[in-house]
């Protein structure tokens, strides 16, 4: 039987984006559990629709006051019958598209390309603004095409992964970016190019970022497309962060995100099938109907914004911001020993 592949997210006013994301993810063999809160753009009705014909399942998140959405969406997740029946499970975001080298086409090649593996580390790549200051009429994998540099060693974001993991493997719950691991569990877990990682990271699952040599990626790597336009990024502020309750998205964020170094069009290979899926979910009924009802809330949204003096001096300079280097290799280095010493010392 064909592995079950289940991926979860946790979503907040992302309805201009959901029918590409969704029909990308689908279109490569994965079932979709999208956990929505607090929309207002209409994302909840349109991720209804979707539900009602089956595309996805959907549950309204209830956020416990003081709490993040995404760990009490991941807490609702884990009794879904899509994660209780998962082969595979993968957390990911609604700007993260899973970037599958070729040969694989598919979340089944993926994992049958990885025997015996537990858990596989999904790379990001974090990608640009690509120029663009308003949201282009494109779909986001083909819009966006400028990105970090491959061997890139700094910022720390650059050596982020996800997770794509066995649901029977030693895992205690899901987490944002890697499982939990049950007591004394010793995890088989793999990079990005399907060799196995050092014991000391597959057994520390507080250790979200694989530093020290570029990242492997010869099986798979994980688009992060986090900033988008000047446009979306605005709204994205204004909306704030799925798995922080205090922290401010500003003009740092996009400084340490806003890369557009190099071309990766990588992920072309997969357009056609997104595309094609794509239509089809537009075709069920209310679907197109409610996306566009997201398209004008939020153009609506982002005129209003233009209104404000403050938020058009903050437009103004995400645009001349426009876009990030990362360090050479020796400072790059000298950069991530100086963080990883702050770091033990903060913990002493």
């Amino acid at each position: 039987m064909s592995p079950r592949v289940v991926i979860v997210s946790t979503m907040r006013d992302e309805g201009p984006h959901l029918v590409e994301w969704i029909a990308h993810h689908r279109a490569a063999g994965a079932e979709i559990l999208v956990l929505s809160n607090n929309c207002t753009d209409g994302s909840d009705k349109l991720l209804d629709r979707l539900a009602e014909s089956g595309a996805i399942a959907h549950l309204r998140n209830e956020v416990p006051e003081g709490k993040t959405p995404q760990w009490s969406a991941l807490k609702l997740a884990r009794h879904h019958s899509s994660v209780q029946e998962a082969d595979w499970i993968a957390v990911l975001d609604a700007d993260e598209f899973v970037n599958l080298r070729p040969p694989l086409a598919t979340f089944q090649d993926f994992v049958t390309s990885v025997p015996g593996a537990d858990a596989v580390m999904l790379p990001w790549r974090l990608f640009g603004h690509s120029g663009h200051a308003t949201r282009p009429e494109a779909p986001t994998i083909r819009a966006y095409t400028r990105a970090i540099a491959a061997d890139a060693l700094y910022p720390p974001l650059c050596r982020f992964f996800k997770t794509l993991y066995r649901r029977e493997g030693p895992f205690a719950k899901p987490g944002v970016h890697r499982p939990r691991l049950e007591a004394e569990a010793q995890p088989d877990l793999r990079d990005g190019s399907g060799r196995r990682v050092s014991q000391a990271m597959a057994i520390d699952d507080r250790r979200i970022l694989h530093w020290g040599e570029p990242a492997a990626t010869n099986l798979v790597q994980l688009n992060h497309y986090s900033v988008r336009s000047a446009e979306d990024f605005l709204l994205k502020a204004a909306r704030g962060l799925p798995n922080r309750t205090q922290k401010r998205i500003g003009l740092t964020y996009w400084v340490e995100r806003n890369f557009n170094t190099v071309e990766d069009t990588s992920i072309r290979h997969m357009a056609p099938a997104t595309e094609a899926e794509a239509r089809r979910l537009r075709t069920l009924p209310g679907v197109a109907e409610a996306e566009a009802d997201c398209r004008a809330w939020q153009r609506a949204a982002f005129q209003r914004m233009l209104q404000d003096p403050a938020l058009v001096e903050f437009y103004g300079r995400l645009l001349i911001s426009q876009g990030s280097t990362a360090p050479d290799e020796a400072l790059a280095r000298e950069l991530v020993s100086l963080f990883q010493t702050a770091h033990k010392a903060s913990r002493r």
